[in-house]
């Protein structure tokens, strides 16, 4: 019996609490309607940009393109010295390689001739 007493006290109080009128719902809801809709009035405007600041725009891509086109011929630039770089490298192993030839083909030289003399030294001994 206590039971039912509890739970019937506790159905009455949320029915009491539970609902709210249409009074309260509308005066909390006009205020916001009031600045959505200042808000969207403001927002559906065309922003309208002054003199001065499109002109300072259109200098900042000026100087934009400007860096670019220098930083572009830097980098030709730069792959032309890599490709002369890498020439050069290919030109010194090349000249290492030939100089290294000279030098043998100078010691074989030096033999030749030693063995020229001996067999000139020979034949001027008979």
């Amino acid at each position: 019996m206590k039971k039912t007493a509890g739970f019937l006290g506790v159905v009455v109080l949320v029915s009491l609490t539970g609902c709210a009128t249409h009074g309260y719902v509308r005066s909390q809801i006009c205020p916001l309607e009031e600045r959505l809709g200042k808000l969207e009035t403001k927002v559906s405007q065309p922003v309208v940009m002054p003199e001065a600041d499109k002109a300072a725009i259109m200098q900042a891509n000026d100087k934009a393109q400007a860096a670019l086109d220098v930083a572009n011929k830097v980098a030709g630039d730069v792959m032309q010295a890599q490709t002369a770089a890498k020439g050069a490298e290919a030109a010194a192993k090349g000249a290492e390689a030939a100089a290294k030839g000279a030098e043998l083909a100078a010691r074989e030289a030096q033999q030749m001739q030693k063995k020229s003399e001996k067999i000139f030294e020979l034949g001027q001994k008979k």
